[in-house]
């Protein structure tokens, strides 16, 4: 007999343009190879690569765009890498809250940062995330970075392959649904986002999307009704896309 667990709402972003994505993502959209993005990103390389002005306006435009979605928000998760902890923050702002459509208070989620939704790792410098101490002392007090380590400790000089990427984020998608908030916005990487949810064989997306509209724009929210199908440490989890009506 299967066992399915409460379903959860998950809302996943990806960040907003950062300085090592213009010229990979242009060409990208024109069908270059897989090694020739990669090649592109390593020639525009920089640490933790942060938003472009370009990638702050689209997250800034996101916090009205996005403000239905996000009411009754209760925590927001991001990967420890800037440029996701900045779009988290530019779209649901952690001092003003977010604002409450219906005339009550605004919402002021919990803000976690948590490793297994980092992108793809090693080898490139905006994939390596900075200290602990630095992240606290640049982001705002409310976000708790008790659960990543003072210094980055899987960072390597290899290039992380595409199979133990989408396992990371397959146990963050475990880690969602063992908390206790039921309403979650995870601010991630088109990397993982797409190795996750297209290529790991314990991940099922229900959608209506053609598969060369399956990798998330910069900036794009897409939300999902997500629950687990299975008994086990390793259950199916089945992630069904709610369009916009």
């Amino acid at each position: 007999m299967t066992k399915t667990v409460k379903s959860k709402r998950v809302l996943f972003v990806r960040h907003g343009q950062a300085e090592h994505n213009p010229r990979a993502e242009a060409a990208r959209e024109e069908g270059c190879s897989y090694e020739r993005f990669l090649e592109l990103m390593k020639e525009d390389d920089v640490l933790d690569a942060k938003l472009t002005k370009l990638g702050k306006n689209q997250a800034m435009n996101g916090q009205s765009q996005y403000e239905t979605y996000l009411q009754g928000l209760q925590l927001v998760v991001s990967s420890p890498l800037s440029r996701a902890l900045k779009t988290a923050d530019l779209i649901a702002c952690p001092s003003n809250g977010i604002r409450n459509i219906h005339g009550g208070e605004n919402y002021f989620p919990a803000r976690l940062c948590v490793e297994q939704f980092r992108e793809i790792n090693g080898w490139l410098l905006n994939a390596q995330r900075r200290q602990r101490q630095e992240l606290q002392n640049l982001f705002h007090d409310s976000w708790n970075f008790g659960l990543i380590s003072e210094n980055d400790e899987t960072w390597t000089e290899e290039l992380e392959s595409q199979s133990n990427c989408a396992e990371r984020g397959y146990l963050g998608l475990l880690f969602l649904m063992k908390r206790r908030e039921d309403k979650i916005l995870v601010v991630a990487h088109g990397g993982i986002l797409k190795f996750c949810m297209v290529d790991h064989p314990l991940v099922q997306v229900i959608d209506k999307r053609p598969d060369d509209a399956k990798r998330f724009a910069n900036c794009e929210l897409r939300e999902y009704s997500v629950e687990m199908q299975g008994d086990g440490d390793r259950p199916l989890v089945v992630l069904t896309e709610i369009m916009e009506k």
